[in-house]
């Protein structure tokens, strides 16, 4: 029996081993983005949500009945939450001029 024969089964135990192992921690990584991008959907319905409570808040506001600090407030956070939409849930990013 030559050497090159009995290294074969050798190396290739040894590639099915790594293979196995590589297939194991593809699993794993595969998991854990699928539980990150739940997450992500998750979030991004939360600030959906907020969002579209601050927009009823603004709109339903009295300026004549409500402290100027408070409508400053809501118009800020409206303003804020309307960026993170945009950006982070639409994916929309305005053109930025190079003049």
């Amino acid at each position: 029996m030559d050497n090159k024969t009995t290294e074969e089964p050798k190396n290739e135990g040894m590639y099915l081993e790594a293979m196995t192992q590589l297939q194991e921690k593809f699993n794993a990584f595969n998991k854990k983005r699928i539980i990150i991008e739940n997450k992500n959907k998750m979030l991004a319905k939360e600030i959906l949500t907020c969002y579209g409570l601050v927009r009823i808040i603004d709109s339903l506001i009295n300026p004549e009945n409500t402290d100027f600090q408070v409508m400053m407030s809501i118009e800020i956070l409206r303003g804020y939450m309307s960026d993170v939409v945009d950006e982070c849930i639409l994916d929309f990013r305005p053109e930025e001029d190079d003049d």
